[in-house]
């Protein structure tokens, strides 16, 4: 989806399937790179499937049952995509923060284990989890692509939305 208004910014909306795999994300940097140069703004969704698994997850934890396997997989597959996309260097780094979100997520499934129920709170706020991944994963893709340094910035929805 294609959205334009007065401001003069063009924002692209891109759902799971449009960043499924590497090749995927290639092909939105593609469609990307095909705009004139402006003020362009790009909405993902996670990863196809991601979400769903995330809240499979969560549920799973406030039934006592496993959730390392479903969590592990889900590192592969960002493990994957980056390993394609970036240099080791960015893809290490991409890495390391997926890491420390998952250690924030097994403590949201700590609680929802404990608790024996899945909080509306809690589904949210790990639902949330595959748009920061895939993001993250696409800015720094894609700004590697950028023909002007700077050119591409990544902003945590958390931080500027309510």
């Amino acid at each position: 989806m294609t959205v334009s208004n007065a401001a003069g910014w063009i924002v692209h909306k891109f759902g799971g399937s449009s960043v499924a795999d590497a090749d995927c994300f290639r092909r939105v940097a593609a469609i990307l790179a095909e705009r004139p140069a402006g003020r362009l703004a790009v909405v993902l969704s996670a990863c196809k499937g991601v979400t769903d698994t995330l809240l499979d997850v969560v549920h799973a934890a406030a039934e006592g049952r496993d959730t390392a396997t479903a969590l592990d997989a889900l590192r592969r597959q960002h493990a994957e995509i980056a390993q394609e996309l970036l240099p080791a260097a960015g893809a290490n780094g991409f890495l390391l923060a997926f890491d420390q979100d998952l250690d924030a997520l097994r403590a949201a499934l700590a609680t929802a284990r404990a608790a024996r129920r899945a909080e509306q709170a809690t589904l949210d706020v790990v639902a949330g989890y595959g748009e920061l991944w895939s993001t993250r994963l696409f800015s720094e893709f894609f700004a590697a692509q950028a023909l002007r340094p700077g050119a591409v910035r990544w902003f945590d929805a958390r931080d500027v939305l309510v």
